[in-house]
């Protein structure tokens, strides 16, 4: 049940939680004690040389991150959430399926990342950084604890809890000045849990060597990305972990794995290739269509191709910590990204084996995903083509903008003839277009734009991904090994 509340009452919350703030940050200063041994394997970020990305792209970016902060510290936190009507140390999400902690996760990510590197905007959010300090501490140490390794019954060893503690794990790292040593040690235990279940982890394939379809309609592209981002950032917080070493050699074949597609397996002319320690043809199956496209919901989605992003955005925290990517984790980003911005699509065709896609073909009028054109009106050129239904809604464009600043930051545009910071521009100016349209910054206004429940949210840890890709490849933290793991 959701209420609306006064701005009396509002900011008589936001002063509790800004009280609630001052307590953390004090109490974390004035313990003399040292933390447990397991604690202290986490070793934080170093915020003190970073300065702000400046470029055209990144001041859209930041304005994108600043209007979901907007909407997270009013309506979400006090309507949508009501968070506010909770007064535990810890706040009771509801549940442990993914609508009760992903979207929190996301928020939080959003949340963290804008407050630290000074792109929250008070003035624009009405809500003073200290209160929402407040609240995205209260988050990161309420998801934290309500993990099942440090409360029994909670969430985790869901087919996609290391998506939702990837976020809140990093969340509590940027942020981990400002926890408790008790909600420290939450953190790091809930990130090191998830990692662990990957320790050994084969994961599925869309494609059998042969060509068969080991799972039709349903590539493991994605799954693996977002598991694969935990141990990324298990690697990142913890370098000195007993663990360290089985990480990122997951990291390497997961990223693989993820990103695989036929020529890379059986007798496939990449076969024979080994990256970072992992030869290719080892791998028994493939998740990517040869052409860079992947298939999902039984049709080629473009939605699913954001896959490859979320692969590299486990370079985000590894640069962080100042550690070398492999080079893994961004092989055949340009390819893909390439598919994106490139190909045509014949309508009419159906040039896909999937049985799951038989007698079907793909829409009119055909053409290429960044179609380029002004049919949702005169004046916006960000319309993507969906070579076959969409089932998401008419209007994610987050999830484009991302792939195109990944594109441009980490230049991964080299195959593409327009450039990622081209189509940047004109996704993100999508995306801000819609955020204007209501004074507390939400990006949609209907369901049917975007279907998703957690659809905010999701906008949210997009653009943290986004504005953080910036901050490290300005900073020059972003650096490819060959090294074998």
């Amino acid at each position: 049940m959701s209420r609306r509340v006064s701005r009396r009452q509002f900011n008589r919350v936001g002063l509790r939680l800004a009280v609630a703030a001052v307590s953390v940050s004090v109490a974390s200063v004035l313990v003399t004690v040292p933390a447990n041994a397991a604690a202290q394997d986490v070793v934080p970020i170093d915020f003190t040389t970073l300065v702000k990305p400046t470029d055209a792209v990144s001041v859209q970016v930041a304005t994108i991150l600043k209007n979901t902060n907007k909407f997270a510290v009013t309506t979400w936190w006090n309507t949508t959430k009501d968070f506010d009507a909770q007064t535990g140390t810890y706040l009771d999400f509801g549940g442990t399926g993914e609508n009760n902690i992903r979207p929190g996760a996301a928020q939080v990510f959003g949340l963290a990342t804008s407050l630290r590197l000074g792109v929250y905007d008070a003035a624009q959010t009405g809500v003073p950084v200290a209160t929402a300090e407040a609240m995205t501490v209260k988050l990161i140490r309420s998801l934290a604890y309500r993990h099942k390794v440090n409360t029994t019954g909670g969430w985790g060893d869901h087919w996609q809890s290391a998506h939702w503690a990837a976020f809140a794990g990093t969340a509590g790292w940027i942020f981990w000045d400002k926890l408790s040593v008790t909600d420290r040690e939450y953190v790091r235990k809930m990130v090191e849990y998830e990692a662990n279940r990957y320790n050994n982890y084969n994961p599925a394939y869309y494609r059998n060597v042969d060509g068969t379809y080991a799972s039709p309609g349903d590539t493991k592209a994605e799954e693996i990305a977002w598991n694969n981002t935990v141990l990324a950032l298990a690697a990142s917080m913890m370098p000195n972990h007993a663990n360290k070493a089985t990480w990122m050699k997951q990291v390497v074949a997961l990223s693989l794995k993820a990103n695989s597609r036929p020529s890379d397996v059986g007798t496939g002319a990449d076969a024979w290739k080994t990256v970072n320690g992992f030869k290719l043809g080892s791998m028994t199956g493939s998740n990517v269509n040869q052409d860079g496209t992947v298939v999902n919901h039984d049709r080629i989605h473009p939605d699913y191709m954001e896959s490859f992003a979320i692969n590299l955005s486990g370079a985000l925290t590894l640069a962080l910590s100042k550690q070398d990517t492999p080079y893994a984790v961004r092989r055949s980003y340009d390819r893909m990204y390439d598919s994106l911005v490139d190909q045509n699509h014949v309508a009419g065709t159906m040039p896909y084996t999937d049985p799951k896609m038989a007698g079907k073909t793909l829409n009119a009028p055909g053409g290429k995903v960044y179609a380029n054109n002004t049919v949702t009106s005169p004046t916006d050129n960000s319309d993507i083509y969906y070579p076959m239904p969409n089932d998401w809604g008419s209007s994610r464009r987050m999830q484009f903008a991302t792939m195109d600043v990944f594109a441009d930051a980490f230049k991964e545009d080299g195959l593409v003839t327009v450039k990622g910071a081209t189509w940047a521009t004109q996704h993100l100016t999508k995306v801000q277009k819609m955020q204007e349209r209501s004074t507390d910054r939400r990006t949609y206004i209907g369901a049917g734009e975007d279907y998703y429940p957690g659809r905010e949210e999701w906008v949210s840890h997009h653009a943290a991904w986004a504005y953080l890709a910036k901050v490290v490849t300005v900073n020059g933290l972003y650096k490819i090994t060959q090294a074998a793991y």
